[in-house]
């Protein structure tokens, strides 16, 4: 709430958004009190009231299920903001194609696409009883059973339903797919033929710390627009991850409102790449056997993971290419179930040297936690780090290896 005050310190990046988006979960449960003084802070800054909600009724199917909220909640937010003294301006429809067509999980419906629009239809005649001209667009994820000629498909079917064309597609990436951002450039493609904007939603995923989740956003974007010539119509900045824990101010690095302004104003600072950054990111990486890429191990994304295929003993060696004094190692695990690891760090300088222990680091560790390992002072400069798992309750696996110079 601190983000609506008067004197609230993220002027510049304020100053680049258009759009702010409300949680209907969240609409929905505030106090009118805590709602009016969202929506008094919105508007005061210039910018477009939207609402993030599920637009489906569910049916004996949906039960429980994601994109399942109904045309009554629909009304009721749209009550509410009206109450509170707002005007609700845009509408993202929270993933009701994927999660009422594809999705095939507990409760799932399975609906033709026919059927699915039918449904948004209704919502979208019931907000527009309190908000007749409000924009609707839709917000979809991208696992592995998505394309973009499903997603064109439901592009086209949404506006025969509803008799206009959604106003804009939001794609929420699945980081561990290897070809997001190539989907990505697809729906964008789609998207131009029928001139429905496409945009990207942008986050850290399961990054472990506020740092590497500003970071592995910010690599995102440079990813998908630098590299691969990606030009989302629109770039979404939201996260419903464990990160980052704050917003506040856009002057500390780590915090969400900093980030919007590197986006903008600082792109050199943006990704892994940057200052201070990671040294062994997409370096070259060998591994004693690979079950799964051995290259997930530093691709700066903790949602992909290494695994050797087998249980302990296991390695994997990163070349940093050249010698390095080196400050701190960052290990993301990734194990199933927890229990007890003992893992030695190595490193030497020349390909067929001697390795010199740098550190063990032992004892119970679980998903996704973070080992640190740092250096007393006495770390030689190395070139390649080895790190060898001599005992694990799980098959030998890294879902991100950090390496810190001086």
């Amino acid at each position: 709430m601190a983000l609506f005050a008067d004197d609230a310190e993220w002027t510049q990046a304020a100053d680049r958004i258009d759009v702010f988006k409300l949680y209907g979960e969240w609409v929905d449960s505030a106090s009118t009190s805590l709602l009016r003084t969202a929506i008094d802070g919105i508007r005061a800054r210039g910018m477009i009231l939207a609402v993030e909600a599920g637009p489906l009724d569910p049916v004996g199917c949906g039960e429980g299920v994601e994109g399942f909220a109904g045309s009554d909640s629909g009304r009721r937010l749209a009550q509410r903001i009206k109450e509170a003294g707002g005007t609700l301006q845009v509408i993202a429809l929270d993933e009701p194609w994927y999660y009422a067509h594809v999705y095939g999980g507990s409760n799932a419906c399975q609906w033709p696409v026919d059927r699915v629009a039918q449904g948004v239809a209704e919502f979208v005649t019931a907000v527009r009883e309190e908000f007749p001209w409000v924009v609707v667009g839709d917000i979809e994820p991208t696992p592995s059973l998505v394309s973009a000629d499903g997603l064109a498909e439901w592009m086209d079917a949404y506006h025969a339903a509803v008799g206009e064309p959604m106003a804009f597609m939001h794609l929420d990436s699945d980081w561990s797919r290897p070809n997001w951002s190539t989907l990505a450039l697809q729906v964008e493609a789609a998207g131009v033929a029928r001139s429905i904007p496409v945009g990207i939603l942008y986050n850290g995923g399961g990054a472990p710390s506020d740092e590497q989740w500003v970071h592995l956003a910010g690599q995102h974007a440079l990813d998908h627009e630098d590299r691969d010539g990606g030009r989302p119509d629109h770039v979404i900045f939201q996260s419903w991850n464990d990160h980052p824990d704050r917003v506040l101010p856009e002057t500390d690095p780590d915090t969400f409102t900093a980030l919007v302004n590197r986006y903008f104003d600082d792109r050199a600072s943006l990704g892994l790449g940057g200052p201070g950054g990671n040294l062994a990111w997409r370096r070259p990486v060998t591994a004693s056997s690979a079950y799964a890429p051995v290259e997930n191990a530093v691709d700066g994304n903790p949602d992909t993971i290494w695994n050797a295929g087998r249980g302990w003993p296991a390695w994997i060696e990163i070349d940093l290419g050249q010698a390095t004094s080196l400050s701190e190692l960052r290990l993301t695990v990734a194990q199933t179930p927890t229990g007890v690891t003992e893992h030695h760090v190595w490193g030497r300088v020349d390909a067929g040297g001697e390795l010199v222990l740098l550190g063990t680091l032992s004892g119970v560790t679980t998903d996704y936690q973070t080992l640190r390992l740092n250096s007393p002072g006495t770390w030689p400069a190395v070139r390649w780090l080895r790190i060898e798992t001599t005992a694990s309750p799980s098959w030998v696996a890294w879902r991100e290896i950090e390496v810190a110079g001086e």
